[in-house]
C-alpha cells in the first residue's frame, strides 16, 4: 500500500511529452487521487491526455481560470510543465515567450499560495547553466549562465519559486531537466531530441529529414522520461520543506551523438541517412549533471539507463507505425 495519500493535483501541460507520461504513471500509484490538468493545446496534443483527466483548455495567463480552477478542485500540489518551448523560438518571440514562461509561473504561484497549495513543483532546464564550466555539473559550482530568452524564462521562474516559499510560505521546487526523450516525444516536436528527431526520420521520412550538427564528437546527459517522472513524484513526497531548492534531473551520464546513432541503428536494425551541416551557433559541447543532490535530498535513483529508454522509444515508434 502507498502510504503517501493525495487527493488532488494539478498538471499545467498535461497535453504534452513529460506531461502526459507524468500524468500516466501517477495514477497507477494515486489511482484515487483527483487529477486536473490544464492546456492550451498551442504544442501539446489532445489525445495524448488521459481520459480520466478533467481538463481545462486554457492559458497558465488566464488568471481567472486558473481561480475558477484552484476554487473548485483545490489541488494540493501543482506540477508545472507547461511551457512555451523552443530555444529558436524564444529568440524570435522573447515577448510572447515570456510572458507564458515568466507571467504564467507567476500567475500559477500566486493562485498557488492563495489557495493553499502544499506544494508547487516547477520544471526548470539545464539550459539555464549555458556553457557549464563544471563537468559533471553541480548546482551550486556552476552559476547560471542563460544564452537565450528560453533558458533566461527558465532560470527566472527559479528565484520567483524561492521568493515564493520565503514571503508567501509556499513550499517550491526546482527541476533543472536535462535532455530527456522517450515515448511520446514526436521527433518533429519543439523539444524533440536527437533521439527522437533520428527515429522520426527513419520510421517517418516524410516528416522529417535527418541530418547531424558537427562532428557528433559532442554528448548529452540524455534522461529518460521515466527518470524525469519520478524525480516528480519524489519531489512531492519529500517530507523536507524544499523551499525553492534546485535540483538537476538527469542519468548522470554522457553519451556522444555519434554512439546515440550506432545504437539507434543496433536496436532497430535500420541505417540512418545523415546530411552533414555545421555546428549549431552557441551550441553547448556537453553535458553532463551530477545528480549527487537529488539522489541525497530527494532519494532519487535513475531506474532507466540510456540503452533501455531507447530500446522503449524505438518500440513506441514502431507501434506508431502500426497504427497507421
Amino acid at each position: 500500500m502507498n502510504r503517501f495519500n493525495v487527493k488532488c493535483i494539478l498538471v499545467t501541460g498535461c497535453a504534452g511529452f513529460i506531461g502526459s507520461n507524468f500524468v500516466r504513471q501517477f495514477k497507477k500509484e494515486f489511482p484515487k487521487a483527483a487529477i486536473v490538468g490544464i492546456d492550451d493545446l498551442s504544442t501539446g496534443r489532445k489525445e495524448e491526455i488521459d481520459k480520466s483527466v478533467k481538463f481545462y483548455k486554457g492559458s497558465i495567463l488566464d488568471t481567472k481560470l486558473l481561480d475558477r480552477i484552484f476554487a473548485k478542485h483545490k489541488p494540493e500540489y501543482v506540477f508545472h510543465f507547461a511551457a512555451l518551448p523552443r530555444v529558436s523560438y524564444s529568440v524570435e518571440y522573447p515577448v510572447e515567450t515570456s510572458e507564458a514562461n515568466i507571467v504564467g509561473t507567476i500567475a500559477l504561484l500566486n493562485a498557488s499560495q492563495k489557495y493553499g497549495v502544499k506544494r508547487f513543483i516547477y520544471s526548470s532546464s539545464s539550459s539555464v547553466y549555458g556553457g557549464a564550466k563544471q563537468l559533471p555539473t553541480k548546482e551550486k559550482d556552476n552559476e547560471p549562465n542563460p544564452r537565450s530568452p528560453y533558458a533566461v524564462q527558465k532560470y527566472i521562474g527559479e528565484p520567483f519559486c524561492k521568493v515564493f516559499s520565503d514571503l508567501y510560505g509556499l513550499d517550491t521546487a526546482c527541476l533543472r531537466y536535462f535532455n530527456v526523450y522517450g515515448p511520446g516525444q514526436y521527433g518533429d516536436s519543439a523539444y524533440s531530441t536527437v533521439v527522437s528527431a533520428w527515429l522520426e526520420s527513419l520510421y517517418f521520412p516524410k516528416n522529417k529529414k535527418a541530418f547531424i550538427e558537427g562532428d557528433g564528437k559532442q554528448s548529452r546527459d540524455f534522461c529518460y522520461v521515466d527518470n524525469v517522472v519520478l524525480a516528480n513524484m519524489f519531489a512531492m513526497k519529500s517530507s523536507k520543506k524544499l523551499n525553492g531548492e534546485v535540483f538537476n534531473v538527469a542519468h548522470g551520464e554522457r553519451t556522444t551523438v555519434n554512439q546515440v546513432k550506432k545504437l539507434i541503428e543496433k536496436y532497430s536494425g535500420k541505417k540512418i541517412s545523415l546530411e552533414k551541416r555545421a555546428p549549431r551557433k552557441g551550441d553547448v559541447k556537453h553535458t553532463h549533471a551530477d545528480i549527487s543532490k537529488i539522489k541525497r535530498m530527494l532519494g532519487y535513483k535513475p531506474v532507466v539507463n540510456f540503452e533501455e529508454g531507447l530500446v522503449r522509444t524505438i518500440k513506441w515508434f514502431e507501434e506508431r507505425i502500426k497504427k497507421q
